[in-house]
């Protein structure tokens, strides 16, 4: 055997021994992935359902919420109110509609008096006003298209200060010694509304359209036009 036979004949197995390795190596490393792929896809299984009972939940704390708004008993609508809130803050998605429901439920159970003076002395429901709070102070940006419509409404007397009512309708809406210091009213339509002796100091009333509306004895200190 020649010098170069033998040197091959060494090496050979050597080589064989090396391949045999990185095959082990490489199917160990197979392994590993597919040990993580699949551990990933019980994580994601898992997260799914998570996500299907999260929201089963919220719908059935809705359907109950919304139903509790429209009990004869004012605790029960109360509490109906701030579970909708509740929602708002941890279901952005259902804000839209919730928008839409207190303003249904403020203007069906806030409405005008017949007498004019009637409105001076009456202040408002618990309810309403839990309502108009809710909405005053939800995060506008999961609104989507929902928009607060108010329109003719007797929200006399009600505490609106920091509210956020930007592009509200307040039109023909009774507003008489209503608190809207510091609120944005910027482009809301208080067409027609009675805002005499109303608070407005601070707030914004920048494109608000204010046609036909009663400012007399309102504080309009520092109002932003």
């Amino acid at each position: 055997m020649s010098a170069a036979d033998w040197q091959s004949a060494v090496i050979a197995p050597a080589d064989r021994w090396t391949r045999i390795q990185q095959a082990a190596g490489t199917l160990a490393a197979l392994g590993t992935l597919a040990v993580l792929v699949f551990t990933w896809l019980s994580i994601q299984q898992v997260d799914d359902e998570h996500a299907l009972t999260r929201e089963g939940q919220v719908t059935d704390r809705y359907n109950a919420a919304v139903t509790n708004i429209g009990e004869d008993s004012p605790e029960v609508r109360l509490g109906g109110i701030y579970a909708l809130q509740r929602i708002m803050e941890d279901s952005p998605r259902d804000q839209p509609s919730i928008v839409n429901v207190l303003s249904t439920y403020i203007r069906n159970h806030a409405k005008k008096p017949k007498q004019a003076l009637d409105a001076l002395k009456r202040q408002p429901a618990s309810d309403v006003q839990a309502a108009l709070t809710a909405l005053g102070s939800r995060n506008p940006v999961h609104d989507g298209t929902a928009r607060v419509d108010l329109r003719g409404a007797n929200l006399s007397g009600t505490n609106l200060s920091g509210a956020y009512l930007h592009g509200a309708d307040l039109s023909d809406t009774n507003l008489i010694v209503a608190n809207l210091s510091d609120a944005d009213l910027s482009k809301a339509n208080l067409s027609k509304a009675n805002l005499s002796k109303a608070n407005l100091s601070v707030a914004n009333l920048s494109v608000a359209g204010l046609s036909g509306a009663d400012l007399r004895g309102a504080d309009l200190r520092d109002a932003r036009r």
